[in-house]
């Protein structure tokens, strides 16, 4: 079970920081297709974030000795790393 929450507090960290983003920067659709490097930009600043919050949720559960919750959240940033290497080294 605490695997569980620790991946729903994981994933719950991207979307927040995609909605950051989206405030501070221009919308994707505004920006145009995908091959703009401005639309990457954004995703992948977006994704960063949430990638570090995650690290904070990470050694606050080490901190407080719930280490099956800190592999949930460790867990979750796998797709999230997957897109930041994607959009960064694949589709450049």
């Amino acid at each position: 079970m605490d695997y569980f929450a620790g991946f729903f507090i994981g994933v719950g960290a991207p979307i927040f920081s995609i909605s950051i983003a989206l405030e501070n920067y221009p919308m994707p659709a505004d920006i145009g297709d995908i091959d703009n490097p401005t639309w990457r930009f954004v995703v992948v600043r977006a994704v960063t974030f949430g990638v570090i919050i995650n690290a904070v949720l990470f050694f606050t559960a080490i901190n407080f000795e719930k280490d099956r919750v800190a592999r949930g959240i460790l867990l979750s940033c796998l797709p999230s790393v997957a897109a930041v290497v994607l959009f960064q080294f694949i589709l450049s």
